[in-house]
């Protein structure tokens, strides 16, 4: 918070002196995030002998919201005065004010008439400039001035105006925070961030979980943007002591929030007081809540959670509620999980902390980053229902920004903004523009012969469309017009002068009064749906050649092995673009290795048709793949037998963490070989627009690695988010990057096309818009080295460990016996050691040529942390790793320390497999070709598919084609 302090008693006129401020630093008694030091602006600045100590304004409107009044507050210390004001518009306008006088230390209050002044919201952002001059004895000692805006906050029953208008408020959670600097950020920072915020059609801020500085709230006040502004109070009872109810903490919570009001009374941005965040109620919350309807009626306050307050406590006027799911009534005062209710009052609702950007569900984003796409569905559909929800007021997505501090070559993260730290758009942060949208085009344009026709909704809260520039493109014309007379909530039609043939394309662009961009559309008129790809009707050739059958047709080839049943060589134009499959697909169930019990090769209706039947331990498949001469393959499967369940919906560790029960994803993939580095697409999309920075627009392009390398942890890229190979807060803090960019290796939702090549091969697959595609990076078997390797030694008490194929190879080697070792020698620049962690593992020790690399390599989990089941265990996670020795022959060597690592209960070592790095290691593409995916990790209230169950009898097919 910020603070002052009058040194004037310590300091002599000529003389030098120096100043030390000391922090105490107290993070466990009202607020966690009391870190200490100074991380905002310091000044030192002096004041005439009679100064304006105090300076204050509010603004309340007439019953026509018209016209206005003025009350202007201020205190002079050092002696009488004069103060002389001046009202300075928007426009430059000047109106003289009559002066204030009055005594010295005491409050001078005066009104003052102003007549339809230009209102302050957060699409109008109108701000006037009040000007004061202070005179003694006639002599001008002090000028002052404060920005204000004319605008007044109504609470009517279970909704909040804003000027007499309806208000629903799209919001962002936000921290100070820089990969760098940690909290301390820069005004140039602050700044970027309030104006990429506005950009995204954001109009308010909550301002987790402590106040910003005032800098921030001039941009807010600037660029039109709502603020919660909250105190520095959080996490009471469980975070912190148990303070709430403590006489000797009133203090601390009560001059805080003094000050806080003082500094932010004036500001139009500031429509919400926040007592604290996610607390228990007590006494101390409860005088800071009287305390501010008492001094400040003007404004809202709020408080989570709400539900701890007792019944005969005042209560705050708004209801916060934090992760309720998109699906629910949003007007209800309850809690996330639904398990407490508050009787129905007449108390607006807001989600202040909602929509939570995909963080914790790490397995699913390790394998999938396309699942920050994904959440595009959720604040759609979330916001669809909000905005529509009478009593909803409107919700605050977590969060803003990446929580990224980098420090000693480590990452300290929370990867949950729509921005990442170094503020670079993340898939999520186009979801939240468009979902956020003021336009709404509920249905496809039309044309009568002349014009084309659309209807339009404003979602605006204070514009009418007619305030709204729109720019069009349309077969070959274009123009620019003003929008329809439609006011904030209501429904119209907007008139392009131009009509379109079949096949066209109409360009939208939508502009607001104040120069930003909020929305564009492009939208195909009147194209036929997509069919399924056919086969051409001609059969390629079947010919057996030993173990293998081959089926040729004029341009392509594949090779079938007869023993496996799976693809081993796939020819375009004689260019290697197979090397395995089919391969089911079921990520859910870690199925054993494929087992062919037959296969057969038959002409069938003008194409060759190879089937196969075969188990996955004891899940069992029958795949008939069917090939055209033009080297169309339809790929269908049957699991003809499925012992297995479903996986269920579960959260039992009381949290908002759940799993929605089903499988992640199910279909077929194939092998595609290494050559073939670049993925194209064209699909279809939530939106008709997307940026050419999104890992999901509309086509794409993009290759299997970023040619400007890896990206560093502690530099700024100069490239787009997609783009990165090293994603430390999934992979962790040894990331070795060969993943793949997150462009190539993100899910492809709903494509009409995908193809794999190289210039000279090419490996595609064709849909309606049904199928989905994912890329996965392999690694070359000869550089994984799996815990059975004969060229592994081990020494002491080691045991092997099946896993039920969770691991590679189906098996890992444990010790928990201080001493015991292992050792690989290899070949390469540098090594991986992948292990399982749990809370019955310890701590190793890693020595490299026999020099002790790391000490106490933690392999266990101190607690469960956001998890379904209330408890975790990690399979394949890399837990080490060195990548950066000459190449050469090297020695690893992992001791067993014998020591439980911090929070476990046993002190096992598990080694699954290693990976020999020397940049060769990156191998062939796994091609997946899902019929049907769903993140059911997502949780936290956000939306996921309904759960995609498989039996005994399930079937699904594909399309994929070698060659052009």
């Amino acid at each position: 918070m910020s603070w002052d302090c009058d040194i004037t008693d310590c300091v002599k006129a000529g003389k030098s002196h120096r100043l030390v401020i000391g922090i105490t630093d107290k993070p466990q008694e009202v607020n966690p995030f009391h870190r200490g030091g100074l991380i905002r602006d310091v000044i030192l600045y002096t004041v005439p002998t009679s100064y304006v100590s105090r300076f204050q304004v509010e603004t309340t409107f007439d019953e026509r919201y018209a016209d206005a009044i003025l009350n202007v507050s201020a205190s002079i210390e050092g002696g009488k005065g004069l103060l002389a004001l001046t009202l300075i518009s928007p426009s430059g306008n000047e109106l003289a004010l009559r002066p204030m006088t009055g005594e010295a230390g005491l409050d001078w209050n005066a009104q003052y008439d102003v007549p339809e002044p230009a209102k302050w919201d957060s699409e109008h952002p109108n701000l006037y400039t009040l000007a004061a001059g202070l005179t003694v004895d006639g002599i001008l000692v002090e000028e002052v001035e404060l920005k204000l805006g004319f605008r007044q906050i109504e609470c009517r029953g279970n909704e909040v105006f804003i000027n007499g208008q309806l208000l629903k408020l799209r919001g962002i959670n936000r921290h100070d925070i820089h990969p760098i600097s940690g909290r301390a950020l820069t005004h140039e920072q602050w700044e970027e961030d309030v104006r990429l915020f506005k950009e995204a059609n954001i109009n308010f801020i909550r301002t987790s979980h402590y106040p910003p500085s005032p800098v921030f709230l001039d941009l807010c006040d600037r660029y039109g943007i709502y603020v919660e502004d909250e105190i520095a109070v959080s996490f009471l009872g469980y975070g912190t002591w148990h303070t709430e109810n403590d006489p000797a903490y009133t203090s601390r919570y009560m001059d805080q929030f003094a000050e806080l009001i003082e500094r932010d009374r004036s500001r139009p941005s500031v429509i919400i007081w926040s007592l604290a965040n996610e607390s228990y109620w007590g006494d101390n919350l409860a005088m800071m809540n009287a305390y501010a309807k008492q001094a400040d009626p003007g404004r809202l306050t709020i408080f989570s959670y709400p539900l701890t307050q007792f019944e005969d406590d005042l209560p705050t006027d708004i209801w916060s509620n934090h992760y309720d799911r998109w699906d629910r009534d949003l007007a209800d005062l309850t809690d996330c999980f639904r398990r407490s209710h508050h009787d129905p009052e007449d108390r607006p609702v807001l989600h202040d902390e909602s929509t939570h950007i995909p963080c914790y569900n790490k397995g699913e984003q390790q394998r999938d980053p396309g699942v920050k796409d994904f959440w595009g569905e959720t604040i759609y559909r979330f916001w669809e229902r909000l905005w529509e929800t009478d009593g909803a007021l409107g919700c605050a997505i977590w969060a803003g920004i990446d929580d990224i501090r980098i420090k000693d070559s480590r990452s300290f993260t929370h990867p949950w903004g729509i921005l990442d730290g170094w503020r670079r758009p993340k898939p999520e942060y186009w979801h939240t523009r468009k979902g956020f949208s003021p336009i709404v085009l509920p249905s496809p344009p039309k044309t009568d012969g002349c014009a084309t026709v659309l209807d339009i909704v404003n979602r605006f809260n204070h514009t009418n469309l007619n305030e709204v520039s729109i720019g069009w493109k349309l077969e070959g014309r274009e123009g620019v017009l003003l929008g329809p007379d439609v006011p904030p909530r209501g429904a119209g039609r907007l008139v392009i002068p131009a009509a379109y043939r079949s096949g066209a394309t109409l360009e939208l662009t939508f502009t607001d009064p104040f120069g930003f961009r909020v929305d564009e559309a492009v939208l195909e008129l009147d194209v036929p749906a997509m069919q399924s790809p056919k086969l051409s009707g001609t059969a390629p050739a079947i010919n057996r050649e030993g173990d293998s059958i081959v089926v040729a047709g004029p341009t392509f080839s594949i090779v079938f092995s007869a023993v496996t049943g799976q693809i081993t060589q796939g020819y375009d134009n004689g260019e290697l673009v197979l090397t395995g499959g089919p391969i089911l697909n079921l990520t859910g169930l870690a199925l054993g290795p494929w087992k062919l019990e037959s296969i057969d090769a038959v002409e069938v209706s003008g194409a060759a048709q190879v089937i196969l039947h075969g188990r996955y331990d004891k899940v069992a498949v029958t795949f008939v793949i069917t090939v055209d001469a033009d080297g169309l393959m339809e790929t269908a499967y049957t699991i003809t037998d499925m012992p297995y369940p479903s996986p269920r919906e579960i959260a039992i560790s009381g949290g908002i963490t759940s799993h929605a029960g089903g499988y992640d994803e199910v279909g077929v993939s194939y092998v595609v070989a290494e050559g073939l580095d670049t993925l194209t697409w064209k699909r279809k999309g939530l939106w008709s627009v997307y940026p050419d920075w999104h890992i999901a627009r509309l086509e794409g392009r993009t290759g299997k690695l970023n040619p400007g390398g890896a990206n560093v942890l502690d530099a700024k890229p100069d490239w787009d988010w997609r783009m990165d190979e090293k994603d430390w807060p999934i992979f962790g803090k040894y990331d070795i990057g060969r993943w793949g960019t997150r462009d190539f290796t993100s899910m492809k939702p709903s494509i009409l096309s995908a193809s794999l090549e190289n210039g000279q091969g090419k490996f595609s697959v064709l849909s309606d818009g049904s199928a989905s595609v994912r890329m996965e990076v392999m690694l070359r078997p000869d550089h994984v080295v799996n815990d059975d390797d004969p060229g592994i030694r081990y020494s002491g008490s080691w045991a092997r460990q099946a896993t039920r194929y969770r691991t590679i190879g189906n098996s890992e080697t444990w010790s928990a016996f201080g001493g015991d070792y292992c050792e690989y020698r290899f070949v390469g620049t540098g090594i991986a050691w992948y292990s399982s962690q749990d809370r019955i593992c310890g701590m190793a020790k890693l020595y490299v040529d026999g020099e002790l690399k790391k000490a106490d390599i933690d392999l266990g989990l101190s607690r469960a942390g956001k998890t379904a089941r209330g408890y975790r265990r990690l399979h394949k996670q890399l837990v080490y790793a060195v990548q950066d020795l000459s190449m050469g022959e090297h020695t690893l060597r992992i001791e067993v320390t014998g020591e439980n690592a911090p929070g476990s209960n046993n002190s096992y070592v598990n080694i699954d497999h290693f990976v020999v790095l020397d940049g060769k290691e990156i191998g062939d593409t796994r091609f997946i070709v899902n019929n049907e995916f769903n993140y059911p990790e997502i949780s936290w209230g956000d939306y996921t598919k309904p759960p995609i169950a498989v039996s005994s009898g399930y079937t699904g097919r594909a399309f994929t084609k070698l060659g052009r």
